[in-house]
């Protein structure tokens, strides 16, 4: 192990979600003895504002520095990973802590691929309906632009339905927004 390695404490992925907001997608204990106790469910919030949050022009920080810890979080479309520091030493080496944060993200998304595969079972009906929807809403989009009142008439869904439906396949990169008619979103493929 390397000694920014060393420094690292845990690592934590937040997502957005169109309705809950910021919410964790997943957590990794590195050094259990020395890990930093907090409720990471309430902090992702304060968290995901700080370091996605404000201008795109203005500065967006690299770190954060708390009394007894530190947070650096780097961008993964509209995702951050975060890697929490047990002092102040790793933030001398960025690009190890940056290629640490891929690496633990990549190796996270292979187990929960893995975890997916292995556990069929619990695919409901539900989710293969869903699937199914994202499918056509890919299909309708290859040409045209649509706002998300009409995907959400075309499909008789809730708005809370379509904008989890639309914000899944925003992230997966499959669309995205084209701008706006009004209130409403535009989407489009990518």
């Amino acid at each position: 192990m390397t000694s920014t390695m060393d420094d690292v404490s845990s690592a934590m992925s937040i997502g957005f979600d169109m309705i809950s907001g910021p919410m964790v997608r997943w957590k990794k204990e590195i050094d259990v003895k020395n890990s930093v106790k907090l409720d990471y469910d309430h902090f992702a919030l304060a968290t995901y504002l700080a370091f996605k949050g404000g201008n795109e022009i203005g500065p967006v920080p690299q770190a954060i520095v708390y009394d007894s810890f530190s947070v650096v979080g780097f961008q993964k479309g509209l995702d951050l990973v975060c890697l929490f520091l047990k002092n102040t030493k790793g933030l001398e080496n960025m690009a190890r802590l940056r290629s640490l944060a891929e690496d633990i993200s990549a190796q996270m998304e292979m187990q929960e691929v893995t975890d997916e595969l292995e556990n069929p079972a619990s695919k409901s009906e539900e989710s293969e309906n869903t699937k199914e929807i994202e499918r056509i809403i890919c299909n309708m989009l290859r040409k045209n632009t649509l706002a998300t009142p009409e995907i959400r008439k075309h499909f008789k869904l809730t708005s809370s339905e379509t904008w989890a439906i639309m914000s899944n396949l925003e992230h997966d990169g499959l669309v995205k927004r084209a701008g706006k008619d009004g209130r409403s979103v535009l989407w489009t493929l990518t």
